[in-house]
């Protein structure tokens, strides 16, 4: 096992969505000091509010980039371990593919080699799902064949191959996890699947009507963002390295679901609008969750009602004060 408790941990994107959650359950493992490494594209510090009011606990913040390996190597320095969060996500890399190139594959190879340089202990990693493309059966799991068309699964999928050829050829202690549908406080509008539930309470909000596009019955597998971070900890904590594990609920929900579930904890009683889809998206989205339960020891803990009602609260909260 690895042992958290007294180390220096440093967490790339750390004051993204994810990246700060992780943050926030580092400190309940009582580490000595935590860097966080974000370059504030996305990242806020307001973000780390919470976690920077925490006296008992060294915070660093850098605001640099993982393109840079001088700034890399610089913070790493003495550093245990890391979990590397900071990416471009799925509509950029489709627009911007030579920046995902930058960011994704050559960032993230730059992590890599400055934590091997450095003595990291291990790396816990964002891959994604997206890297599966349209799946050929359901529940997914972790020897479903790769069929993604995306760009952005292009990048996690090559990143996965740097770093199982890294693991043969240098030692690089790493765990790759690969997120489904992630939800919750903090969360941009940006990400492709991401973007739909902050959308829809934006819209509510303006008492407009949510927006579903085709008939509704695609589907995700919806992890609540907490949840999200206890799922670093336990890689981080169990003792595989060079491992790939799918981190979702296994529980399949359509749009129409989603819709009905955030309808009724609002209160909205306006009726949704149906618009044509024209984005090439993943119609169904459903993992197997039985290798991080049984590896890592990992099981989603939030259900989507109570992720919802708390990523509204966190909504009302944050933009009303």
């Amino acid at each position: 096992m690895f042992e958290l408790r007294d180390s220096t941990v440093l967490v790339t994107g750390g004051a993204g969505t994810v990246g700060s959650h992780i943050v926030d359950a580092l400190i309940a493992e009582n580490v000595r000091k935590i860097i966080v490494f974000d370059n504030f594209a996305s990242g806020k510090m307001n973000n780390l509010r919470e976690a920077m009011s925490r006296k008992e606990i060294q915070m660093e913040v850098v605001s640099a980039d993982v393109r840079s390996r001088d700034d890399l190597d610089e913070s790493l320095q003495g550093v245990d371990y890391v979990f590397h969060e900071a990416s471009v996500l799925l509509l950029e890399s489709m627009k911007k593919p030579q920046k995902a190139i930058d960011v994704n594959i050559q960032g993230t190879f730059n992590v890599f080699q400055s934590a091997l340089k450095a003595g990291v202990k291990k790396i816990v990693w964002a891959s994604s799902a997206s890297v599966f493309g349209e799946p050929v059966r359901l529940p997914v799991d972790e020897d479903h064949p790769f069929n993604n068309k995306t760009f952005y699964g292009a990048t996690k999928a090559a990143c996965e191959m740097i770093a199982t050829s890294l693991n043969f050829t240098s030692g690089l202690k790493h765990v790759g996890l690969r997120y489904y549908n992630i939800f919750g406080p903090r969360q941009g509008i940006r990400g492709a699947y991401a973007q739909i539930i902050p959308r829809w309470c934006e819209r509510i909000e303006k008492n407009e009507p949510i927006v579903i596009f085709a008939d509704g019955s695609q589907s995700m597998d919806l992890i609540y963002v907490k949840d999200i971070a206890r799922a670093n900890i336990c890689a981080l904590k169990s003792d595989c390295v060079n491992d790939f594990f799918n981190i979702g609920t296994g529980v399949e929900t359509t749009v129409k679901q989603l819709a009905h579930h955030l309808l009724e904890i609002t209160g909205c009683k306006l009726p949704p609008v149906y618009e044509p889809h024209d984005v090439n998206l993943v119609k169904r989205r459903q993992c197997s969750t039985r290798l991080a339960r049984e590896k890592i020891g990992f099981s989603a803990q939030t259900s989507i009602r109570e992720g919802l009602a708390e990523y509204w609260q966190w909504r009302q909260h944050e933009f009303t004060h």
